[in-house]
């Protein structure tokens, strides 16, 4: 199997996310987002929209890297930014679009419980 890492992050400010997104994708920051991206070792990056009722929810995949790269990757653009867009996504993107407090330890790394064969 190819290497890929899975986050779910809530979605704080729906239309902040999108402007983010066009952003990163074909505007401004997307030459920095990449740098980003392939200074972590990504290959590939996918990220979906889900609404819940619990609210809405940012589904993000990165290809050509596993759970333990990305979590090391993203904890040392939030410990150590090496980038004007790294700062931004420590200091605006990940507070103020996910909603997501910084001062609060992270959550333990998700537990592989099982896989099926088919």
């Amino acid at each position: 199997m190819e290497k890929f890492a899975v986050a779910v992050m809530p979605i704080a400010d729906l239309d902040g996310w999108k402007r983010f997104l066009d952003e990163a994708t074909t505007g401004d920051r997307a030459a920095a987002h990449r740098d980003f991206l392939r200074r972590g070792g990504v290959t590939g990056e996918h990220i979906f929209h889900q609404p819940t009722p619990m609210g809405d929810l940012m589904v993000l995949v990165w290809e050509g890297i596993d759970q333990a790269a990305a979590a090391a990757h993203t904890g040392s653009m939030l410990d150590a930014p090496q980038s004007d867009h790294e700062r931004y996504l420590r200091d605006h993107l990940v507070p103020e679009v996910h909603g997501v407090d910084l001062t609060e330890p992270p959550p333990p790394p998700a537990e592989h419980m099982g896989s099926i064969t088919v």
